[in-house]
C-alpha cells in the first residue's frame, strides 16, 4: 500500500497541487467556517482552491470543526487539509537540467524544521536542486511542506546512499565542488560562485564529509563581524552562501542606483 500524510493549510495545499512530486489524494474544508466567513478574503480563497481541483481527479469532503481537532496538529490550518501522496525524488541526472545548474548537498541535516526554513531560502535565491542522504522523511513531511512556505513541493530533490559516487557524478559532468570550511578558504565574497556548481554546507553536529573535503575544488568560509566560535545554524550559512551565488550570477554587474 502506498504511504499517505496529511497536510494542512492553504499555502501547504496549494502547492502540493502545483508539485509533480506528489499528488494530492482528499481534500477536506470546514464547511460551516466556509459558509460563516463566506465574505472574508480567506474564505474566498478557499473557494478557489475547491474551484481549481474540481475538475481534478481528487476526492472532496466537506468536514465539521471536529475533524480538524482529531487530525490537525494544530489550530492555523484555515479550514483546509489534505491526504497526500509520497513525495517522488529525483535520480541525480535529473537536477542537471542545465549546464549552469547549481545544486546544493546539506550534508548531515536532522531537523525538519532547519530543513524546510533552508529549502524556502534557496528556492528564493533561485537554486536549482538539493541533494541529501538517503533517508525517510515521510514523518516530518508536513512539517517541511508547512516550513518551507511550499516550496519544498517545488524544488528539485535528491537522495542519495553512497557520498564518494555522489561527488565523483558532478565531478565527471564539469561541477566545481565547493564546500564551506571555517578556515583555510577564501571569503566568499571574493570567491567565484558562478555555474555549474555543487555546494556543500555541513550540518552543525557533524560537519562535512571527509570525502567531500578531499575532492573539493573550493573551500570558502563566511566572516563573522565579532569573536564567534559556534557555527551559524544550516539554514543561515545556506540562505547567506545562496544570495551570494544569486548576486554573482545575477547582479555583480549592474550599476547601484
Amino acid at each position: 500500500m502506498t504511504a499517505s500524510i496529511v497536510i494542512e493549510g492553504k499555502i501547504s495545499v496549494n502547492a502540493v497541487l502545483h508539485s509533480r512530486y506528489r499528488k494530492v489524494l482528499t481534500l477536506f474544508y470546514d464547511v460551516a467556517k466556509l459558509q460563516r466567513k463566506r465574505n472574508t478574503k480567506q474564505a474566498k480563497s478557499l473557494k478557489q482552491i475547491l474551484e481549481s481541483v474540481s475538475s481534478k481527479e481528487i476526492k472532496i469532503e466537506a468536514v465539521d470543526q471536529k475533524w480538524f481537532e482529531t487530525h490537525a496538529n494544530g489550530k492555523t490550518h484555515g479550514g483546509i487539509a489534505a491526504i497526500v501522496s509520497e513525495r517522488t525524488y529525483q535520480k541525480l541526472p535529473e537536477l542537471l537540467n542545465s549546464k549552469l545548474s547549481v545544486i546544493f548537498f546539506l550534508d548531515g541535516i536532522e531537523d525538519p524544521y532547519n530543513l524546510g526554513y533552508t529549502i524556502r531560502s534557496l528556492y528564493a535565491a533561485g537554486i536549482d536542486g538539493i541533494v541529501m542522504k538517503q533517508r525517510s522523511w515521510l514523518d516530518v513531511e508536513a512539517i517541511i511542506i508547512k516550513s518551507s512556505a511550499g516550496t519544498s513541493e517545488l524544488m528539485p530533490i535528491a537522495l542519495v546512499e553512497d557520498i564518494e559516487t555522489t561527488a565523483n557524478f558532478f565531478k565527471s559532468n564539469n561541477y566545481t565542488i565547493a564546500c564551506t570550511a571555517k578556515d583555510k578558504g577564501q571569503l566568499i565574497y571574493q570567491s567565484n560562485l558562478k555555474p555549474p556548481l555543487f555546494i556543500v554546507i555541513g550540518g552543525e553536529k557533524r560537519g562535512i564529509n571527509r570525502t567531500f573535503l578531499d575532492k573539493a575544488d573550493l573551500r570558502f568560509t563566511i566572516p563573522y563581524k565579532r569573536e564567534f566560535a559556534g557555527s551559524l545554524p544550516l539554514n543561515s550559512a545556506a540562505t547567506i552562501i545562496g544570495f551570494e551565488i544569486l548576486r554573482q550570477r545575477y547582479y555583480s554587474h549592474k550599476e547601484v542606483v
